[in-house]
Protein backbone atom coordinates (compact mmCIF):
# COMPACT_ATOMS: atom_id res chain seq x y z
CA UNK A 1 0.00 0.00 0.00
CA UNK A 2 1.13 3.53 -0.63
CA UNK A 3 1.17 6.30 1.96
CA UNK A 4 -2.29 7.40 1.18
CA UNK A 5 -3.68 3.87 1.70
CA UNK A 6 -4.33 3.10 -1.96
CA UNK A 7 -2.46 0.34 -3.75
CA UNK A 8 -0.40 1.26 -6.76
CA UNK A 9 -1.78 -0.20 -9.94
CA UNK A 10 0.07 -3.31 -11.19
CA UNK A 11 2.48 -3.62 -8.23
CA UNK A 12 0.47 -6.01 -6.09
CA UNK A 13 2.29 -9.22 -7.13
CA UNK A 14 5.64 -7.78 -8.26
CA UNK A 15 7.59 -9.16 -5.30
CA UNK A 16 6.10 -12.64 -5.74
CA UNK A 17 6.93 -12.63 -9.45
CA UNK A 18 10.50 -11.44 -8.81
CA UNK A 19 10.95 -14.14 -6.17
CA UNK A 20 9.58 -16.79 -8.54
CA UNK A 21 12.09 -15.68 -11.18
CA UNK A 22 15.09 -15.60 -8.82
CA UNK A 23 14.31 -18.78 -6.83
CA UNK A 24 15.54 -21.28 -9.49
CA UNK A 25 18.83 -19.41 -9.76
CA UNK A 26 19.27 -19.46 -5.98
CA UNK A 27 18.47 -23.19 -5.84
CA UNK A 28 20.91 -23.82 -8.71
CA UNK A 29 23.72 -22.00 -6.89
CA UNK A 30 22.95 -23.56 -3.51
CA UNK A 31 22.80 -27.15 -4.76
CA UNK A 32 25.74 -26.53 -7.10
CA UNK A 33 27.93 -25.51 -4.18
CA UNK A 34 26.69 -28.46 -2.11
CA UNK A 35 27.25 -31.04 -4.89
CA UNK A 36 30.66 -29.62 -5.80
CA UNK A 37 31.68 -29.75 -2.13
CA UNK A 38 30.56 -33.37 -1.90
CA UNK A 39 32.54 -34.29 -5.04
CA UNK A 40 35.61 -32.45 -3.70
CA UNK A 41 35.28 -34.30 -0.39
CA UNK A 42 35.24 -37.62 -2.27
CA UNK A 43 38.36 -36.64 -4.22
CA UNK A 44 40.21 -35.80 -1.01
CA UNK A 45 39.17 -39.05 0.70
CA UNK A 46 40.07 -41.13 -2.37
CA UNK A 47 43.49 -39.46 -2.69
CA UNK A 48 44.17 -40.34 0.95
CA UNK A 49 43.02 -43.91 0.25
CA UNK A 50 45.32 -44.07 -2.80
CA UNK A 51 48.26 -42.97 -0.61
CA UNK A 52 47.32 -45.66 1.91
CA UNK A 53 47.22 -48.23 -0.90
CA UNK A 54 50.61 -47.04 -2.15
CA UNK A 55 52.02 -47.33 1.38
CA UNK A 56 50.65 -50.87 1.55
CA UNK A 57 52.25 -51.69 -1.81
CA UNK A 58 55.53 -50.04 -0.75
CA UNK A 59 55.99 -52.17 2.35
CA UNK A 60 54.78 -55.36 0.65
CA UNK A 61 58.32 -56.49 -0.28
CA UNK A 62 59.65 -55.78 3.22
CA UNK A 63 56.78 -57.71 4.83
CA UNK A 64 57.20 -60.70 2.53
CA UNK A 65 60.96 -60.83 3.09
CA UNK A 66 60.58 -61.20 6.87
CA UNK A 67 57.64 -63.60 6.73
CA UNK A 68 54.84 -61.14 7.63
CA UNK A 69 51.51 -61.40 5.82
CA UNK A 70 51.50 -59.50 2.56
CA UNK A 71 49.25 -56.44 2.44
CA UNK A 72 46.36 -56.52 -0.07
CA UNK A 73 46.41 -53.13 -1.82
CA UNK A 74 42.75 -53.10 -2.94
CA UNK A 75 41.53 -53.96 0.55
CA UNK A 76 43.77 -51.23 2.02
CA UNK A 77 42.26 -48.69 -0.43
CA UNK A 78 38.69 -49.75 0.37
CA UNK A 79 39.32 -49.63 4.14
CA UNK A 80 40.85 -46.15 3.91
CA UNK A 81 37.94 -44.79 1.84
CA UNK A 82 35.80 -44.11 4.88
CA UNK A 83 32.11 -43.90 4.07
CA UNK A 84 32.67 -43.63 0.31
CA UNK A 85 33.01 -46.62 -2.01
CA UNK A 86 35.71 -46.26 -4.66
CA UNK A 87 34.88 -47.63 -8.11
CA UNK A 88 38.49 -48.79 -8.70
CA UNK A 89 37.92 -48.58 -12.47
CA UNK A 90 41.22 -49.23 -14.32
CA UNK A 91 42.90 -49.99 -10.96
CA UNK A 92 46.67 -50.16 -11.34
CA UNK A 93 49.84 -50.62 -9.32
CA UNK A 94 53.03 -49.54 -11.04
CA UNK A 95 56.66 -49.25 -9.96
CA UNK A 96 58.83 -46.74 -11.79
CA UNK A 97 61.32 -46.51 -13.38
CA UNK A 98 61.58 -50.30 -13.66
CA UNK A 99 57.96 -50.60 -14.88
CA UNK A 100 57.05 -53.53 -12.66
CA UNK A 101 53.69 -54.03 -11.02
CA UNK A 102 54.75 -54.51 -7.40
CA UNK A 103 57.58 -53.68 -5.04
CA UNK A 104 60.20 -56.41 -4.75
CA UNK A 105 63.66 -56.64 -3.19
CA UNK A 106 65.05 -55.40 -6.55
CA UNK A 107 62.88 -52.26 -6.64
CA UNK A 108 63.65 -50.87 -3.17
CA UNK A 109 63.99 -47.09 -3.39
CA UNK A 110 61.87 -46.79 -6.54
CA UNK A 111 58.42 -45.21 -6.48
CA UNK A 112 55.24 -47.28 -6.47
CA UNK A 113 52.05 -45.60 -7.65
CA UNK A 114 48.54 -46.85 -6.95
CA UNK A 115 45.80 -45.27 -9.01
CA UNK A 116 42.39 -45.63 -10.62
CA UNK A 117 39.79 -43.62 -12.52
CA UNK A 118 36.92 -42.41 -10.35
CA UNK A 119 33.62 -41.17 -11.81
CA UNK A 120 32.21 -38.30 -9.76
CA UNK A 121 28.53 -37.56 -10.32
CA UNK A 122 27.30 -34.00 -9.81
CA UNK A 123 23.49 -33.71 -9.79
CA UNK A 124 22.13 -30.16 -9.69
CA UNK A 125 18.39 -29.36 -9.93
CA UNK A 126 17.39 -27.39 -13.05
CA UNK A 127 20.66 -28.45 -14.70
CA UNK A 128 21.83 -31.53 -16.50
CA UNK A 129 23.62 -34.21 -14.48
CA UNK A 130 27.38 -34.11 -14.93
CA UNK A 131 29.88 -36.95 -14.50
CA UNK A 132 33.51 -35.98 -14.12
CA UNK A 133 36.17 -38.67 -14.37
CA UNK A 134 39.19 -37.99 -12.18
CA UNK A 135 42.35 -40.08 -11.99
CA UNK A 136 43.19 -40.70 -8.34
CA UNK A 137 46.80 -41.56 -7.52
CA UNK A 138 49.03 -42.09 -4.52
CA UNK A 139 52.79 -42.59 -4.55
CA UNK A 140 55.31 -44.00 -2.04
CA UNK A 141 58.86 -45.33 -2.25
CA UNK A 142 59.36 -49.09 -2.13
CA UNK A 143 60.91 -50.22 1.14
Amino acid sequence: MSRDGVRGSGEAGAVAVEFALVLPLLVLILFGVFEFGLAWSKVQVFEGAAREGARCAAVRAAEASVGLPVCDVEIAVKNASGGYTPSLTNFSISVSPSGGGECTADTIGEEVTVGWDEDLKINIPFWKDVTVTRTVEGTFRCE
